[in-house]
């Protein structure tokens, strides 16, 4: 096994914690190797939502999906929990990849329940986030 498809059994195995929760594995994709751009990807599927990883072109993305609303991580993190994770972006290069990994389902375990058990109340304001007008910052020459 090749150092690049390792991630997807890492990932695995750091989001284990989700089947106690009722998720199970809906998809799962390895990278061919072919470039620098391929990645994995797996899906966890619940009653009420599901959460996504993927790893493509040096980009680790983590979401949750309940109905309409798509929440991804860091928007989370950022505006929910004041960047407790201490990711500034999502842009990490493989060599870097694996504790990044760790790091975000430990948090994710550790302060996201309500999220991930699709608290009501809490899907309300990520829904009233997610929907909300961005304010546009000024260009400044």
């Amino acid at each position: 096994m090749r150092a690049r498809y390792q991630f997807l059994a890492h990932a695995k195995r750091s989001f284990a914690f989700l089947a106690a929760l009722g998720f199970r594995i809906k998809s799962e994709h390895e990278g061919t190797d072919a470039s620098f751009k391929d990645g994995f990807e797996i899906a966890y599927a619940s009653k009420e939502l599901v959460v996504q990883v993927a790893y493509y072109d040096m980009e680790l993305d983590i979401a949750f999906r309940k109905g309409r609303i798509v929440a991804p991580y860091l928007f989370l993190d950022h505006n929910l929990h004041a960047n407790a994770s201490g990711f500034v972006g999502c842009m990490f290069p493989i060599e870097k990849l694996g504790p990044v990994i760790e790091s975000a389902a430990k948090d994710i375990e550790a302060h996201y329940e309500a999220v991930l058990c699709g608290d009501a109340a809490v899907w309300q304001k990520i829904e009233k986030l997610v929907l909300a007008p961005r304010e546009k910052k000024p260009y400044l020459p």
